[in-house]
């Protein structure tokens, strides 16, 4: 019996301990500037909407005295909480290790400092009361003591990310866990896109004689269900123009290339939309390869190569990123050239005689992006 009554004392103290703190006011912001100086990218009680999970994110939110007398207040111990579920159905702890969750906290920015004090930026919850210095949380997952008087309040920021758990399409719902919620609390809210970008490793596209040539790599798949190659020519409108199949579910790195037979004149742009399983998908950043149709710019001679790759090139350029690629994609040389002019004979500073072979030769220079055919015998 004393057990019990003992453990329901200790459940009451704690109930007590957070009783006159009231979540409030919240408001997005970028990780762009100081505490007073970054970005907000809406209004106040707004939900935003984020098509890009690579940029960091800041929540400002405001917690209150709500007692009528003494103090209260107590925000010893707060923790960040988010749920993708309607609020107060399940919630779950962001920490700095991501695990399972959508989010977790950034760690590291180059703006803010973890712990440090944050000055009013919000408005004040109720007339009268007055600020106390609350915290910026970049890595800390438990909040340091603070008590705040009668008709005092705070502001906490939390600097989070997404992590690779997010999920498209999908509304999270934000709060501090040490605070009340009273009825009719619009809880900090933000909202996914339908499709989430996906980063990939060694995502490239070179020419492949007329054709280009698109290579990626994934450290690990979960779901993966297919890939599909998407071109435009303005970046704006796609068309899908080769499909691959995914591993499904693995933790090794898998190497995938596919070729475009017909890309246009012009500037081509690239992105990698990749599905799950279900249906959900996910789109890469965006890489692009100027092609030219008819006679090229660049002359090779002579061709076939005996030793040495020599070329000259119609029109000057300024500094060219010059490379020699083999049949599989592979580079096998690299280096710069500074102001090439035009219709002079240039030689390819080779390190070791290329195989016998096809060979890609490619320049790329501010607005050009050329390549031809080198066999070398």
């Amino acid at each position: 019996m004393k057990k019990t009554l003992l453990v329901m004392v200790l459940l009451v103290s704690a109930h007590q301990l957070f009783a006159f703190s009231t979540q409030g006011k919240w408001r997005w912001r970028k990780d762009d500037g100081s505490e007073t100086s970054a970005t907000w990218t809406a209004a106040e009680n707004t939900a935003i909407t984020i098509n890009n999970t690579n940029d960091p994110l800041r929540l400002r939110i405001t917690l209150y005295n709500s007692g009528a007398s003494g103090t209260g207040g107590f925000l010893d111990g707060a923790q960040f909480e988010d749920s993708s579920n309607l609020p107060g159905a399940k919630w779950t702890k962001i920490t700095v290790d991501p695990g399972t969750n959508a989010f977790a906290y950034q760690n590291t920015s180059t703006n803010v400092t973890d712990l440090e004090a944050t000055t009013k930026q919000l408005s004040t919850p109720v007339t009268g009361f007055t600020f106390v210095d609350g915290w910026v949380f970049l890595s800390t997952e438990v909040a340091p003591s603070l008590t705040l008087g009668k008709k005092q309040f705070t502001e906490f920021e939390y600097c989070i990310k997404a992590t690779a758990n997010i999920q498209p399409n999908t509304t999270y719902y934000f709060r501090v866990d040490a605070a009340e919620y009273p009825n009719g609390l619009v809880f900090p809210t933000l909202t996914t896109a339908a499709v989430l970008p996906i980063k990939l490793a060694n995502f490239s596209v070179q020419p492949d004689n007329n054709h280009v040539k698109l290579v990626w790599t994934t450290a690990t798949e979960l779901n993966n269900d297919h890939f599909d190659v998407e071109r435009s020519a303005d970046a704006a409108s796609w068309k899908t123009v080769v499909t691959v199949k995914g591993n499904g579910t693995s933790s090794n790195a898998h190497n995938y290339q596919a070729l475009d037979i017909n890309p246009v004149k012009g500037m081509n742009y690239y992105r990698i939309k990749q599905y799950d399983v279900n249906g959900k998908a996910y789109v890469s950043e965006i890489r692009s390869l100027k092609m030219f149709a008819g006679n090229s710019s660049i002359n090779v001679f002579p061709n076939p190569a005996k030793k040495n790759i020599n070329f000259s090139i119609v029109n000057s350029l300024a500094d060219a990123a010059v490379t020699l690629t083999n049949s599989n994609g592979k580079v096998i040389h690299h280096e710069t050239i500074q102001n090439i002019q035009a219709n002079i004979n240039y030689s390819l500073k080779l390190n070791t005689q290329p195989m016998p072979g096809v060979y890609i030769l490619h320049l790329e220079s501010k607005g050009f992006s050329e390549s031809i055919k080198v066999v070398v015998e």
